[in-house]
């Protein structure tokens, strides 16, 4: 086998002369057939290396171009689903930013709620003291954390709408009541709130809070200043229950000095002479002194526009522009004046409009 390669390489490649031209010299190089069948062998495998690494390089080429758009593609998902983890991220910051607004709201409602309200054993109101608001900021790479803070947040927020649900049906009540009193009592409400108010200023940030919240908040404030209204407004009676008797209601009567038909703008109060007369309400004393057929006159200025009047006084205790607070005693019941015996004339007026005192103390102290 070796022997007929030889003679095959021998018949191919015969030797050869080279002739070579050199300074005006000619000179001959034989080329054996041998040094022709390894040149041809080194040709050969230099072209079959070239292509080698040629179809190596442009394969190379081929994986390098796929690894890059693998790596872009790849790049591409991940900062899409970064996009989706930052808006997912801030949806739960708003909305645990809304959580607790709303747990504020509610705290802040059932403290203010007025003691006719908590000091009734049938008012059973949760207090949202007991529901924590979410004060850890939800993790945006943890998807369990974050399935876990949507069903704490959802279990929070279903909490919140029943306790305002359950606020605005016992503060719709508590408002009806106040005004069907102020109405059957006769009494209007004021618009103007001049009273002294202040303190420093905390905004609510309304733009967190549903209107269901915001009415709330409303509701809320309307009713606090009934509630400011019927503590200011007079609803007992100037003597003690114990030492009067009503001897001349109010309205249409005979008058006692002329026997006429009259209206009575107030009650008459009768008692024993020097009876104690006490300030059914906080007021400012507007007049103090003789006043006509009212005798001896005592008027005090009271909040919403109501102004209370005592005529026929033995001995007056106040002077004018002083401040009173309810049960100060202020007169000593007499018969001065237009009277035809010891008692106390006592009228209600809420804006020059005269009111039946002893219906607005029935019906204050039914709703108080």
């Amino acid at each position: 086998m070796f022997r007929y390669i030889k003679r095959l390489i021998t018949s191919l490649f015969q030797p050869k002369q080279l002739m070579l031209r050199q300074n005006g010299q000619v000179s001959l190089m034989v080329v054996p057939g041998w040094l022709q069948f390894i040149a041809l062998v080194l040709v050969c495998s230099a072209l079959t290396w070239l292509v080698i690494s040629t179809s190596a390089f442009f394969k190379q080429q081929d994986t390098v171009s796929a690894l890059q758009a693998q790596l872009q593609t790849q790049q591409q998902a991940w900062a899409q689903e970064k996009q989706q983890l930052a808006e997912r991220l801030s949806q739960q910051q708003t909305q645990l930013a809304t959580l607790n607004e709303q747990h504020t709201v509610l705290s802040e409602i059932v403290s203010a709620l007025p003691t006719s309200i908590t000091e009734q054993a049938d008012a059973a109101v949760p207090l949202p003291e007991s529901q924590q608001p979410i004060d850890a900021q939800p993790g945006a790479g943890d998807i369990n954390d974050s399935d876990e803070f949507e069903t704490h947040s959802a279990e929070l927020d279903d909490a919140q709408a029943a306790l305002l649900e359950t606020l605005q049906a016992i503060i719709s009540a508590r408002h009806s009541q106040l005004m069907a009193g102020f109405n059957e009592a006769g009494l209007s409400l004021s618009s103007d709130n001049n009273t002294a108010q202040g303190g420093p200023y905390h905004q609510v940030d309304a733009t967190l809070l549903s209107a269901h919240y915001t009415q709330l908040i409303d509701d809320s404030v309307q009713l606090n200043q009934l509630e400011n209204l019927l503590h200011s407004t007079p609803k007992m009676m100037p003597v003690a229950h114990d030492k009067y008797y009503i001897s001349s209601a109010f309205g249409f009567r005979k008058d006692p000095i002329t026997g006429r038909r009259a209206y009575h703008k107030g009650v008459d109060m009768a008692g024993w002479h020097k009876t104690q007369i006490i300030a059914p309400a906080d007021g400012v004393i507007s007049r103090a002194g003789k006043n006509g057929g009212y005798g001896k006159f005592i008027e005090i200025q009271h909040a919403n526009g109501i102004v209370t009047r005592y005529g026929h006084l033995h001995t007056i205790k106040v002077k004018k522009g002083q401040a009173v607070r309810q049960s100060d005693v202020i007169a000593l019941m007499g018969s001065t004046g237009r009277s035809t015996s010891t008692h106390l004339h006592y009228e209600v007026l809420q804006d020059k409009k005269h009111i039946n005192p002893v219906k607005l103390a029935r019906v204050l102290k039914r709703v108080q």
